[in-house]
């Protein structure tokens, strides 16, 4: 590649700019450059694209004999000007051209006596422009001169076209790949004003557009305006219609305009201003209805605009088509309008095209509420203050807030009140149902975050549970790699103390090593035999600080109930410690919640779900952190959401090894085995 081409001009070099663009790399290595013929016409052309001086050695010639001439008729006007004589006759001593002539600005009372060639008159008639006698045969020199320079110039350019004209072929070649360059170039300076992402491209799925933005309010943004507000579009694959409602100036149609520009600059290979993980539907055609189109000299009402527009989405939509359409239903009566929009809707939707429509229709709304096919989406709007959130609530259509928004523009009170007066009893209680619905899906949406921020906390505390576990871990492994080093040094002392004492006191000297090999076993091993706990022993529990007195064995399950103060623990044997002398007060080591029994059961009957799962989480984290094999988590049968939460959560927690429910005496009881 050549080094003066346009992937060359940065930082890269030609190596580097190949391997990192390849095929605009390979669009480049295609170019001509034309070296020769661009180094020809730099030598006929300066910057501005005059032709210089030197094009021909004959305009070099004319130029040079123009200039001085000039030069000769200035100093000859200079003259006159400056002479008292005939200072009198002028206007002014302004040096003036008239038809590429110089001439003098004289008194329109003095022109006849003015020696020269009138060339005009001033338009208030008080100046006649008038070329002195003496410069006439210069003037004339020059306006010979200057044709000879025309033809000149033609000459020249002449050759340079037919120079032009034989690289033909390979400048349209040229022309094709630079333009292609261009564009990606544009393409790509684009995206990095917008911030902009390539989003990914299906044959056929969800259509989803993530915190997108209209480009023009991204560049109004960057003007100063009010910053663009990210809106998700989603379409789900098995919802081929999409039905916006809500509040005016709420986003409607911005959303809808969003969407199909969007969608048209992926298909381009345009990054579009939204997040990672946008995808981008391939659509063999976009068919939109967006504004009012109504057209007086044609005699079309706003209805009628839309009408015949719809008649054309009818005769070209197909499958793989996206029909937008801006306010469906408008410009009539409301019921004739509505029926007629939900016609044509089912009718798109039958050939299979997929379809957005915004509308304040409530035939709509409910149409879209009661059927598989469509989605209900509105436009978010703080009632409170009204004002538009920019946000699309899916799921749920949304009022139009009608009134709302004529009271905040200042329509008196009385006015408001006697048009709800107006409204149907019937659409009345419609408007309400949609308002409890969005109350409901933001309540759910509360709940949903509460949810995030347990689980997120839950996340954490196993997170460090497993540090300090790590950390017990490896102190326990710096102590026995401790006791192991003192059990050697022991040995080998003992080994030495032998050697030196063999011949005087060999059995001393074994003794001792006998001695070292014990105390070494003692430091690291457990006893061979197992310990058979009973009532009364005292006893710590491994792992934990805290004493305790053992009440009950349990042979059979091989785990004893500890008494530590005023809780009762069941601990596995092999995780006690008997211990002599007095117990003393026990410890407050551990530390549980006066409902929970932290060997056996927890109880949570009358609890709801989200007062109750909190307590089990706490419960199964410290079960498991003080060793205990199986616990059980009272919920009693009830509606069965207790005890089915309780599963859910079993499920998905990695310190449960398995569960299962309790005997058909004991309904209502999980039975929880830990790791």
């Amino acid at each position: 590649m050549p080094s003066n081409t346009p992937l060359n001009r940065g930082n890269l070099s030609s190596r580097d700019a190949e391997r990192q663009y390849p095929r605009a790399a390979a669009r480049a290595g295609r170019i001509s450059w034309q070296n020769e013929l661009r180094d020809a016409l730099t030598r006929i052309l300066d910057e501005r694209g005059e032709i210089r001086d030197t094009a021909s050695s004959a305009l070099y010639s004319i130029r040079r004999e123009i200039r001085g001439n000039k030069e000769r008729a200035r100093r000859i006007l200079d003259s006159i000007t400056t002479d008292k004589s005939t200072r009198e006759y002028l206007q002014e001593d302004i040096i003036t051209i008239r038809d590429d002539r110089y001439v003098l600005a004289v008194k329109a009372g003095m022109h006849t006596t003015f020696n020269g060639v009138v060339h005009g008159r001033s338009g208030s008639g008080s100046t006649f422009f008038i070329e002195p006698i003496e410069l006439v045969e210069l003037n004339n020199r020059v306006a010979i001169l200057k044709r000879e320079e025309k033809a000149e110039e033609i000459e020249i350019l002449k050759e340079a076209t037919r120079q032009v004209a034989a690289e033909r072929g390979s400048l349209l070649n040229d022309l094709e790949e630079l333009s292609e360059l261009d564009l990606v170039q544009a393409k790509a300076l684009f995206g990095r004003e917008t911030g902009g992402v390539v989003p990914v491209i299906r044959e056929k799925g969800d259509v989803k557009l993530l915190s997108a933005r209209h480009p023009i309010l991204v560049f109004k943004e960057k003007r100063g305006s009010s910053p663009a507000v990210p809106i998700d579009i989603r379409i789900p694959e098995n919802r081929t219609v999409l039905v916006i409602s809500g509040a005016n100036t709420g986003g409607k149609t911005v959303a809808l305009k969003a969407l199909g520009l969007l969608t048209l600059m992926g298909l381009s290979a345009i990054p579009i201003p939204a997040e990672e993980g946008s995808e981008v539907i391939v659509f063999k055609e976009i068919l939109s209805d967006i504004g009012d189109r109504q057209d007086i000299v044609a005699s079309l009402s706003t209805f009628s605009a839309h009408v015949k527009r719809m008649k054309e989405f009818l005769e070209r939509a197909s499958y793989g088509t996206l029909v937008l359409i801006d306010e469906a239903g408008a410009g009539t009566d409301p019921s004739e309008g509505g029926a007629f929009a939900l016609a044509a809707i089912e009718t798109l939707r039958e050939m299979g095209a997929r379809t957005v429509v915004t509308t304040h229709l409530n035939l709509l709304k409910a149409y879209a509420q009661a059927n598989g096919a469509y989605l209900n989406a509105s436009v978010e709007f703080d009632e409170k203050t009204l004002k538009p959130l920019y946000r699309l609530l899916y799921g749920v259509p949304g009022p139009s807030l009608g009134l709302s928004i004529a009271r905040s523009l200042g329509i008196p009170q009385e006015i408001i009140e006697r048009a709800g007066g107006y409204i149907k009893e019937k659409e009345g209680a419609f408007i309400e149902s949609i308002r409890a619905l969005e109350r409901e899906k933001e309540e759910i949406r509360g709940i949903k975050e509460r949810l995030s921020a347990l689980e997120a906390g839950r996340n954490e505390a196993l997170s460090r549970l497993k540090k300090n576990r790590e950390a017990i871990i490896e102190k326990a492994k710096k102590n026995i790699e401790s006791a192991v080093r003192k059990a050697d040094e022991d040995i080998r002392e003992a080994i030495a103390t032998f050697r030196e004492e063999r011949g005087r006191n060999s059995q001393k000297a074994l003794a001792e090593v006998a001695r070292a090999k014990e105390r070494a076993r003692a430091r690291f091993e457990r006893k061979a035999e197992e310990y058979l706990p009973s009532e009364g022993d005292k006893v710590t529990i491994e792992g934990s600080s805290s004493k305790g007195v053992i009440v009950a064995v349990d042979a059979g399950g091989k785990r004893a109930e500890v008494l530590m103060g005023n809780l009762k623990v069941w601990a596995p044997w092999d995780k006690l410690r008997k211990r002599g002398g007095e117990a003393g007060r026990p410890s407050k080591g551990i530390s549980v919640s006066a409902d929970m029994d932290l060997a056996s059961k927890l109880n949570i009957i009358g609890l709801r779900v989200d007062e109750a799962m909190p307590k089990v989480e706490r419960f199964i984290d410290s079960a498991h952190a003080n060793g205990l094999g199986s616990v059980e988590i009272v919920h009693g049968m009830g509606t069965g959401r207790l005890g089915k939460a309780v599963e859910e959560y079993l499920k998905g927690n990695p310190l449960v090894g398995g569960f299962h429910h309790g005997t058909p005496v004991n309904g209502g009881v999980t039975v929880v085995e830990l790791k």
